[in-house]
């Protein structure tokens, strides 16, 4: 075979197999073990303030329990908190924002006092087995895919006075059904098993006034469910078919002025990280690793990112407004808000700048991968010149069906204007690493049914959805199921189907035929679409 052709089939087999891994990875944090790192404005987080409402959480219903603290809001109406937060989260604490981490558990200041705190560092973490299986067309069950990752997380939370803090997370992946090696492979294939630092952050204040975050910790913007274009500070896409987000944190310095009186909220940012996310897929389901996409060394007093987000609360309604810049990366602003209409709550957001990071192509119609191989000048290579906007908005509505019983039933849409608007051009996007899932056409839709805890089964919630690629036309459906088996095991199962356009980016299948190129015979493959998953999941967090 053709070196050429070899690389290419090599970069196509290692993009699905990732495509595949975006359904397999479907296990959910849950967001009682250590609380939310994101951002909330201040008027939301008084201490001690009670739930205004009786429906559940966004985090209940996309699979979180609920934090036990004082300042659980039983509400999402203006919470721009992050649905699927990060496997390992800092414990919460009562409080606004950056001082509710500073204010830490009653004891005497040693910023006042010089006295010593007791107690002051807690070690915990969590243990999280899954295995899941992904049947394809044409394979048989003995043959059908099979893996089994395990997550290990341990943190060191250290308070030594009331206004300073101190928070580390390690990451151990090990997955059985992957060949055990050492190091990074010449094809970028993570070590297995893997150990990764996910947050180590210093936390203290400026005369209560100013709060400041120092070190490697998630900061999520926007207010989204599914689809996220104002997260900025990531240089990965979130995955939102996930239980739980695989993402790392990202090394910055976080400025905070909270205006309490108003519930408005100001930050500045300090990025010691690429933020490169047009060029950051999907994480694999290993431990947080991106399969595609590359990212450079922030190692340049001139390659340090700056952020600034404003976040206001007029009315019923909460507003953020957001900015990024970096050295070789295209300047980003967004925008996004969350409101109540009466009983039916709604969000959206919108991220825009000018162009892209990386080409798009453009591939005449009705043109295969074969041909594409012989003569690949049938491809252009473009990059937009106007502004390039993506759009998401959303709606979500509870209602009693029982005397204690709730649902919410919600819907989202995606507009992505630098998607694609047909599937035929899969293939060589694939082949070049512009295989974006979730990012890749032009328009999507979701739709989702949660039931919380319903009729006597009091330990176990439902949460039923849909995703679609509305311009290849191709959906995936999907139940989970949350069951708090004893107080500190969490079972987790779920089952979904692929349908639709066979090709599109859901139910990704096609052939490429033996073909001769520079006069050297190349031998075809195919990749078989996939038909369903299922899964399951044990977690034990102490």
């Amino acid at each position: 075979m053709n070196p050429r052709t070899l690389t290419l089939a090599t970069a196509l087999s290692v993009a699905l197999a990732g495509t595949t891994a975006l359904a397999q990875a479907a296990q959910r944090d849950e967001n009682a073990l250590f609380g939310g790192e994101d951002d909330k404005p201040a008027q939301a987080d008084t201490p001690g303030e009670a739930p205004t409402t009786g429906r559940p959480s966004d985090d209940e219903v996309f699979g979180e329990d609920p934090a036990p603290s004082a300042d659980a809001d039983a509400s999402n109406t203006g919470d721009a908190t992050e649905r699927q937060p990060p496997l390992t989260s800092a414990p919460p604490e009562p409080g606004d924002r950056d001082s509710q981490a500073l204010s830490g558990p009653e004891t005497r200041s040693a910023f006042d006092s010089e006295e010593a705190v007791d107690d002051p560092l807690k070690i915990g973490g969590q243990f999280y087995l899954r295995g899941f299986a992904a049947a394809t067309e044409g394979t048989s069950f003995g043959d059908t895919s099979f893996s089994a990752p395990t997550l290990v997380d341990g943190y060191f939370d250290a308070r030594p006075m009331d206004r300073l803090r101190g928070f580390v997370v390690g990451r151990l992946s090990y997955d059985p059904t992957v060949a055990t090696q050492t190091g990074t492979t010449t094809n970028n294939t993570p070590s297995n098993p893997r150990v990764l630092l996910d947050q180590a952050w210093l936390r203290f204040d400026i005369a209560r006034t100013v709060f400041l975050t120092v070190g490697k910790q998630h900061v999520k913007w926007g207010t989204g469910q599914i689809w996220n274009p104002t997260d900025f500070l990531s240089p990965q896409r979130r995955n939102p078919l996930a239980f739980v987000d695989l993402r790392t944190g990202v090394s910055m310095l976080k400025v905070h002025v909270p205006w309490e009186a108003t519930g408005w909220n100001f930050y500045g940012i300090a990025v010691m990280d690429d933020l490169g996310t047009d060029a950051g897929a999907l994480l694999d389901n290993t431990g947080g690793v991106p399969r595609a996409g590359a990212s450079d060394p922030v190692n340049r007093l001139s390659r340090i990112g700056g952020a600034l987000r404003a976040e206001v609360v007029l009315g019923p309604a909460e507003l953020g407004a957001s900015a990024v810049a970096q050295r070789g990366r295209k300047p980003r602003f967004g925008l996004d808000f969350s409101s109540a209409l009466g009983p039916i709550d709604v969000y959206g957001e919108l991220g825009i700048k000018k162009g892209t990071e990386r080409p798009l192509y453009r591939i005449p119609e009705g043109t295969t991968f074969e041909e594409i191989l012989q003569d690949t000048s049938l491809v252009e290579a473009y990059v937009p010149s106007g502004l390039t906007p993506q759009v998401t908005t959303g709606a979500n509505y509870s209602f009693a069906y029982g005397d204690s019983d709730i649902a919410v039933l919600g819907v989202e849409y995606f507009y992505n204007s630098t998607g694609y608007t047909s599937s035929f051009g899969y293939p060589y996007l694939i082949a070049q690493q512009a295989f974006q899932p979730l990012y890749l056409g032009r328009h999507y839709g979701a739709a989702y049914l949660f039931l919380d805890r319903p009729g006597s089964l009091e330990r176990t919630s439902f949460n039923f959805f849909t995703l679609s690629n509305l311009s290849d036309k191709s959906y995936i459906s999907r139940i989970n199921v949350t069951h708090r088996a004893l107080s500190y095991l969490t079972v987790e199962g779920y089952g979904a189907v692929h349908y639709g356009h066979k090709g599109g980016e859901f139910r990704l299948g096609f052939s490429v035929p033996d073909t001769v190129i520079n006069g050297q015979p190349v031998q075809g493959f195919k990749l078989a679409a996939p038909t369903f998953e299922l899964g399951a999941g044990l977690r034990i967090s102490i």
